[in-house]
């Protein structure tokens, strides 16, 4: 089922919108099968459904599910951190590339964002290259939707693998954690996103 949720003309708009993400994935916790993982693709660490992720940490530790994140924004810097703490907690032995990553190079801000919640559950908003204060009015939420949910993944694999690993010092703002291995060297293979070059074929995350 789709749910397209149109703002409300009054009252605070963002806690309307962060009320939307709580509620979805509370829902979503209801479904998923333990040691699955959510996947984001968020402009900002400040985008509500980071938020909403936060706000549920215990009740996913409890369920047994992690999470991984593509950001367009590594700011706020504080929020950053936030996030990355909580998706650690979530998941205590996995390094921080793979958890979180940034689709730095700016072809990539066309993808909208998305977070898929399981199996069938997803959500899509804007495109990340809109500021906070041009964002569309309309979100998508598909609560029953098997193939949008696995065009999602492909989407989020897609991206994963064009963006970059964020920078130890923006994560933590100590060398003292050890988020990315370092007894372990990690080698990627690279991707090539040139300004001349043709995007990737049949770039999943481009709405418009």
């Amino acid at each position: 089922m789709s749910v397209v949720a149109e703002r409300e003309p009054t009252g605070d708009l963002r806690e309307i919108e962060l009320r939307r993400h709580l509620q979805i994935m509370a829902r979503a916790l209801e479904r998923a099968d333990a040691g699955s993982s959510l996947t984001m693709v968020l402009r900002s660490p400040s985008s509500d459904p980071a938020k909403a992720l936060i706000g549920l940490k215990g009740a996913l530790q409890r369920a047994g599910l992690g999470a991984r994140v593509i950001l367009a924004h590594l700011d706020p810097a504080d929020e950053l951190r936030q996030l990355f703490a909580t998706l650690t907690e979530l998941a205590p032995q996995a390094y921080a590339a793979d958890l979180i990553r940034w689709a730095r190079n700016p072809r990539l801000l066309e993808a909208h964002e998305q977070v898929i919640y399981g199996g069938t559950m997803c959500w899509s908003g804007d495109a990340m290259r809109r500021g906070a204060d041009r964002r569309n009015v309309l979100t998508l939420f598909e609560e029953d939707s098997a193939d949008k949910a696995r065009f999602g993944r492909l989407a989020f694999a897609a991206l994963w693998a064009a963006s970059s690993p964020v920078p130890e010092r923006h994560l933590t703002g100590s060398l003292s954690v050890r988020p990315f291995g370092a007894c372990e060297q990690r080698v990627e293979a690279p991707v090539s996103l040139s300004p001349t070059a043709p995007g990737p074929q049949g770039w999943p995350l481009i709405r418009h």
